[in-house]
């Protein structure tokens, strides 16, 4: 395959499991959305709650699982990733409250970093000629496990009655983690000295160039802290508040604290190096790695906002079945395992920026024209329209993180981490106004922000110059 050799067909395969795994356990809630509202009594506004708890912590935990990695290697993490997530799924089948519920979303959104493990083991077993596609079928075949989740959980519900079903379904998908858990544990090697210089997490700052990319990195910082102090004001703004003003006073003052402490070492590091006379092989623009945060954001963000709602969205406005909004939701996220290697190779056929830009205006149209659908469209229109604008958001995947080892080669990993997290970030904010706006206007306000980032591409550099790593 792709002139892998048998080890690294191995390790490739064993890893695109995981982690097609560790998605389908973390979007195993989207297809019963509905069902728990009925079943545990919750409102639409604890749903929403819910939904937006399940990508949250996602972005502080690949801070600290991309530390985890580093220190102890991708078999171990990923192993015991896939622990945690079995244990989340069963609690979560068990769950009979709102709080019981929050918990299991929360910690599961700690599995939705499982994405920076498998990268790291991507990178120990192939050369950098090999890379792209290899970390292309990963990651397209480990996103396809959402589209899993949404055709195939709904299916084992119904071997079961509407009260257990989710339950069994839900507790079916932590079952096939502890499974892996051990599949993984027993054959996956790791080649600790290659993957060594591929740092995949933000617990360091970027290195910069300039007095203007500093003032970049934290503008940058702002939004990822800003996702997180927008869960705790929706958990304080219920109408049965999770927090009292007084701890959410003292949640939204840790937080801050936080950024302000990332932002000073940010500081404190390039400051004591702009002092120095940088040479020109190691100057480039921070703005390349902060307009491609962007376009992830929009990409993978709405992909993630999108699935987590979808199938919900077709079964209330069409008025289907469980399954049936299961199986057609899944067209959301069904041809990553294709469209995400596709952007890359498109990317490298056409050029970076030109790639870009077709495909965050395909993204811009798609989601216009969702922001049209209602009862009376006919339910083959809107599958057909669904897929067509998830394979400009998948494609843009591809392209983006194309483009980012082409920034400065030996920051790629602190550049895809952030990048990364702003996948997450996206998804929390859309997600936030689609507790606020009607699904139309939410598709719409995406595709708002999709012209944004049409704009800000204007002022993407070329890629045509390999940024030559230094040593």
């Amino acid at each position: 395959m792709l002139g892998f050799s048998d080890r690294q067909k191995s390790a490739l395969h064993l890893t695109w499991v995981a982690f097609f795994l560790t998605f389908a356990a973390w979007f195993n809630m989207a297809p019963f959305n509905t069902t728990i509202m009925k079943q545990v009594g919750l409102s639409l506004d604890q749903i929403e709650i819910l939904m937006i708890g399940n990508v949250a912590l996602t972005i502080p935990a690949r801070i600290v699982i991309g530390t985890l990695v580093d220190r102890h290697g991708p078999r171990r993490v990923f192993c015991g990733l896939l622990l945690f997530a079995a244990c989340v799924c069963f609690y979560f089948a068990l769950a009979s409250e709102f709080l019981e519920l929050l918990i299991a979303r929360l910690l599961m959104g700690i599995v939705g970093a499982g994405f920076v493990v498998g990268i790291k083991m991507i990178a120990e077993w192939f050369p950098p000629e090999k890379m792209g596609v290899a970390q292309g079928i990963y990651a397209g075949w480990g996103n396809f496990g959402a589209a899993a989740a949404a055709f195939s959980l709904p299916v084992v519900a119904l071997l079961f009655s509407e009260e257990t079903g989710w339950r069994m379904a839900t507790a079916f998908s932590g079952l096939l983690c502890l499974i892996w858990a051990g599949v993984y544990w027993k054959w996956a090697v790791e080649i600790p000295d290659r993957g060594r210089n591929f740092q995949v997490n933000l617990i360091h700052s970027i290195e910069v160039t300039s007095y203007r990319d500093l003032f970049l990195q934290v503008l940058l910082m702002l939004p990822i802290y800003g996702s997180i102090l927008a869960l705790v004001w929706k958990l304080s703004a219920l109408s049965s508040p999770l927090f009292s003003q007084e701890v959410t006073g003292l949640l939204t003052a840790g937080v801050v604290g936080i950024f302000f402490l990332n932002a000073g070492e940010s500081l404190r590091v390039n400051l004591q190096n702009l002092k120095r006379a940088i040479p020109n092989e190691e100057r480039y623009e921070f703005r390349q790695i902060f307009i491609l945060s962007l376009v992830y954001a929009l990409t993978f963000g709405s992909e993630l906002a999108v699935v987590s709602m979808f199938p919900q969205f077709l079964e209330t406005t069409f008025g289907l079945s469980v399954a049936a909004a299961g199986l057609l939701g899944s067209s959301f996220a069904v041809m990553n395992l294709i469209t995400r290697p596709s952007g890359g190779w498109l990317s490298d056929l056409f050029g970076r920026r030109r790639t870009l830009a077709v495909l965050v205006l395909g993204v811009l149209a798609g989601y216009w024209a969702m922001g049209e659908i209602n009862a009376d469209w006919p339910i083959g229109w809107v599958i057909v329209l669904a897929i067509t604008c998830s394979v400009f958001l998948q494609a843009g995947n591809g392209a983006c993180f194309a483009a980012v080892p082409l920034i400065r080669k030996d920051l790629t990993g602190k550049m895809a981490g952030m990048a990364g997290a702003y996948g997450n970030v996206g998804a929390v904010y859309f997600l936030t106004v689609h507790s606020f706006v009607g699904n139309q206007e939410f598709f719409r306000i995406i595709g708002g922000y999709a012209f944004l980032v049409l704009l800000s591409l204007l002022f993407l550099k070329s890629f045509k110059k390999l940024h030559v790593s230094y040593h």
